[in-house]
């Protein structure tokens, strides 16, 4: 899935005070931004041949089109020149009036191979028969969609030389590509605008301070694990002019204008933390900071649930401009405007007051005027709507839980579940999914518990298809081990108080605790016994929490608390749990209870 937003510039000056127009194709223009639309009604070169007039009454400053001739430009194909004939001849007959700003999409989907001089000849030409495109229709740039609609060539995991090559090697080498695509676009159009959907903006996790070799350890573990590399050889492929949009997909969600700041500091300041010396000159020169706008998410298009269907139309409407408005201040120049179930062209699906908010956030901004919508009590209503929506048939889960039984001695917490207790203790009921993450559960978590004098009992086994891709974050206490395969345990003891205590412990049985009042308090460090162990397609947890280390005594035949047991698989992003939420682990008023017997 992509969205594509708007692309507008807002620096702190004094804007061009335009009036209000009546007609759709008179757009306000805040000063040096842009706003481009990108979606499934993506047109081909013939249609915005035949329809530019139509087109560029929408309120826009450019579109993004595709070639018939071809898109992944990164699939090692014999391609020339002919299969592009017509939208060549096409693109040189586009009359543009109001659309400055206009790209040509090039995909990434590829089974290359990042080592074979041979295929990259091949896909050297190829980027260059799609460049060729963007000049002869007078584009500013090409756009080039990182996520892989097939084959993923950015996971180093799955690399073709992944068992003889290091990660640093690998590196080294898409780096060296990344340069080669930059110089194919350049002969065809010098000094071009490259927006990307995301870069840099991807990767919040590891824009903060920490080891460089812990960083670089996790890096090769992440989805788009070489995309860094292939930025660092854009850079130093590209000419002194070109510019490098991130276009931070991720602000799709936003539902406070707090997040385009953050994430504008993230991109600029903390992304260097990812990028080596001698790159950070030319990073801070070539790159630059977009936003996106994903309209279905607003006015509840999507086929599951989101927050627009708990919207009233006004309240969609009032959200989408929040968003444009704020997308335009904080980016550099380019928004991109992002739609599936809906076409701008032929007029299908447009939700009520989708333009008109465009127009009026634009206005705004073009006339230095401040935003007039409160979006925090929207967004608060909402969400109350959409909870309880779905709050009615979450399982929320009650067990009895037991003693050992005559003869049957405490576990040894080491993580191998050999122990009699656990063979003679029936297991919980199964884990289902986080209600707003996912609909089934692809690796099954089996769970035990039991109880005596001094501690309660926990103990996790954890399918795992996927051992060897397994992601192990932390070696110290308190690590963020969260950003990883993780099992967590939440104890509410006391109805009375909010308080909940938190342990996390992961396939590499590195911990974090701590103790949630008001904001979670980390310098808790009670004494607790923990032990895992990883196996060909399972991991397994033991935990033995002492009763004080709750603050309480141990429970007697009838006491309850309130519990939940939960797991967080990073191979295929998967949130389950024993006693359902619906938006994070962090809901105790969905945990589940115990009842001690």
């Amino acid at each position: 899935m992509k969205t594509r937003a708007c692309l507008l510039v807002l620096a702190s000056i004094v804007l061009l005070a335009i009036p209000v127009w009546a007609k759709p194709n008179e757009v306000p223009l805040p000063l040096g931004k842009r706003l481009i639309e990108y979606g499934w009604d993506v047109p081909t070169t013939e249609q915005v041949r035949k329809n530019i007039g139509k087109m560029e009454q929408r309120p826009f400053d450019g579109i993004v089109f595709r070639l018939e001739g071809g898109t992944n430009v990164l699939m090692p194909e014999p391609w020339d020149e002919t299969r592009f004939k017509k939208d060549y001849e096409n693109a040189e007959r586009i009359k543009w009036d109001r659309f400055t700003d206009n790209f040509v999409i090039m995909l990434a989907a590829s089974e290359q191979d990042w080592f074979s001089d041979s295929q990259w000849e091949q896909i050297v030409n190829n980027i260059r028969l799609v460049a060729r495109a963007a000049r002869l229709a007078g584009c500013v740039g090409i756009c080039f969609d990182a996520e892989p609609y097939g084959e993923n060539p950015w996971e180093y995991a799955k690399t073709a030389h992944h068992d003889t090559k290091s990660f640093a090697e690998y590196q080294a080498q898409v780096r060296q590509r990344g340069a080669e695509f930059m110089r194919a676009v350049e002969a065809e159009l010098p000094e071009p605008q490259i927006l990307t959907f995301f870069q840099l903006s991807y990767f919040a996790n590891l824009c903060v301070p920490m080891d460089p070799g812990f960083r670089q350890e996790k890096l090769s573990k992440e989805h788009y694990a070489l995309l860094p590399a292939f930025l660092e050889g854009m850079l130093e492929g590209s000419q002194a002019g070109t510019r490098i949009i991130d276009g931070n997909e991720g602000a799709y969600y936003y539902k406070d204008r707090q997040q385009y700041f953050e994430k504008y500091q993230q991109i600029t300041q903390r992304g260097l933390y990812l990028i080596p010396e001698e790159f950070r000159d030319q990073y801070r020169h070539k790159v630059r900071v977009g936003q996106a706008l994903y309209v279905d998410q607003y006015f509840g298009l999507r086929e599951q649930k989101v927050l627009g269907h708990f919207m009233t139309p006004e309240q969609q409407a009032q959200w989408f401009e929040h968003n444009v408005y704020w997308a335009l201040y904080t980016s550099d120049k380019y928004v991109w405007c992002y739609s599936e179930r809906m076409n701008w062209w032929e007029d299908q699906n447009v939700p009520e007051g989708c333009e008109e908010a465009i127009l009026s956030a634009r206005r705004k901004l073009a006339n230095a005027q401040s935003l007039d919508i409160d979006l925090a009590p929207i967004i608060e209503t909402a969400q109350k709507r959409e909870q309880d929506a779905v709050t009615g048939d979450l399982a929320i889960r009650t067990a009895e839980i037991t003693r050992p039984g005559r003869g049957v001695s405490s576990p040894k917490i080491d993580g191998e579940l050999d122990d009699e207790l656990w063979r003679k203790t029936e297991a919980l009921e199964p884990f289902v999914p986080m209600k707003a993450a996912q609909e089934t559960v692809s690796a099954q978590t089996a769970t035990w518990a039991a109880y005596d004098d001094e501690h309660l009992y926990i103990a996790f086994r954890c399918e795992e298809p996927k051992a060897a891709e397994l992601q192990l974050v932390g070696e110290k206490r308190d690590d963020y081990v969260f950003t990883g395969d993780v099992v967590e345990v939440f104890v509410k003891p006391s109805e009375e108080s909010a308080a909940f205590y938190h342990f996390a412990i992961n396939p590499a049985n590195a911990v974090w605790d701590g103790l949630h009042v008001d904001v979670v308090q980390t310098e808790y460090n009670p004494e607790w016994q923990h032990g895992a162990q990883r196996g060909p397609d399972f991991w397994t947890v033991e935990i033995a929490i002492p009763w004080k280390a709750l603050n309480m005594a141990a429970p007697e035949a009838g006491s309850r608390i309130r519990i939940n047991l939960c797991r967080e698989r990073y191979t295929e992003r998967e949130w389950t749990l024993w006693s359902q939420t619906v938006y994070h682990f962090l809901e105790p008023e969905h945990f589940g209870t115990f009842t001690f017997k």
